[in-house]
């Protein structure tokens, strides 16, 4: 499988915070480096982004529930890409999400990714 390097999907969104109704599909570009096929790519893709409602209390108990909601899939579909000029024994193809549709809700780390986005592009975008 290519090792892929997915670099570049920050997201900018300058809205105040209305309840949830600033969370919603935004385009995006992903760049994925494979340095078993030698090449890099740019996709364009839908992600979810905005603000949501939250709340960080004054006091803190260990008796009160207190989560802090964000903007995730709520419906998600996948697509793949075959990658050119791989190695042979390299799998060339490569599947990516596509958001249908956004909600603010707890991060489900079953099947997202909620760490940080990365700092930079990868190498290959930088002249």
């Amino acid at each position: 499988m290519c090792s892929v390097l997915l670099l570049g999907a920050a997201m900018l969104c300058c809205a105040s915070v209305h309840g949830d109704t600033d969370c919603g599909l935004t385009n995006i570009s992903l760049a994925l480096e494979s340095e078993e096929c030698g090449n890099c790519v740019t996709i364009n893709t839908t992600a979810c982004a905005g603000h949501c409602q939250t709340q960080d209390p004054v006091f803190k108990s260990s008796m009160a529930l207190i989560t802090q909601n964000s903007c995730n899939f709520k419906e998600v579909s996948y697509t793949t890409i075959k990658l050119h000029n791989c190695l042979t024994g390299v799998e060339p193809s490569f599947t990516y999400p596509l958001a249908l549709s956004c909600e603010c809700s707890q991060c489900n780390t079953d099947n997202t990714d909620c760490a940080a986005v990365s700092s930079g592009p990868p190498e290959c975008l930088v002249s």
